[in-house]
């Protein structure tokens, strides 16, 4: 059976929405593969852990904050649909090429602005969430498993 796989290079790409924030911009974030027994095109594949670390930050406004804050994007622990049932390295699982649940922690609040002389208002959630919201991108690597 033919299956996508990450290997480091790919990257994983939050778009928009992310609970009830709205990216200002798709953030790419590169990931880098532990699995270094294993390598597909000469670059080390991803096993559990790889695709939380390290953060990105990102640009975010809401439907009643319109001017930008900024949150810290990762992914969430992998799901057991992201992981090879067959393959591991290092007794850790391969993580497949499907999209991650994800998570930005505030690291500054968008602002809903008041008239004036009164200041605006910041966003009070502490973090947005969605599930199955960061895409894997190239170069995810096909191999077949026995």
């Amino acid at each position: 059976m033919s299956t996508a796989v990450l290997v480091s290079g790919s990257q994983l790409q939050y778009a928009d929405p992310l609970g009830e924030a709205k990216l200002v911009a798709p953030v790419m974030r590169p990931l880098t593969g532990s699995g270094r027994l294993l390598t597909i095109g000469g670059q080390p594949v991803l096993v559990e852990g790889d695709t939380t670390k390290p953060p990105m930050p990102g640009n975010y406004l809401t439907s009643s904050h319109s001017l930008p804050g900024g949150l810290l994007l990762n992914a969430k622990a992998e799901r057991d649909d992201q992981l090879s049932t067959k393959l591991t390295v290092g007794g850790k699982k391969v993580v497949l090429a499907v999209k991650a649940d994800s998570i930005g922690q505030m690291i500054a609040p968008a602002m809903k602005p008041n008239p004036p002389p009164a200041p605006p208002e910041p966003d009070s959630t502490a973090s947005y969430d969605a599930a199955k919201h960061a895409a894997p991108l190239n170069p995810a690597q096909k191999f077949t498993t026995v």
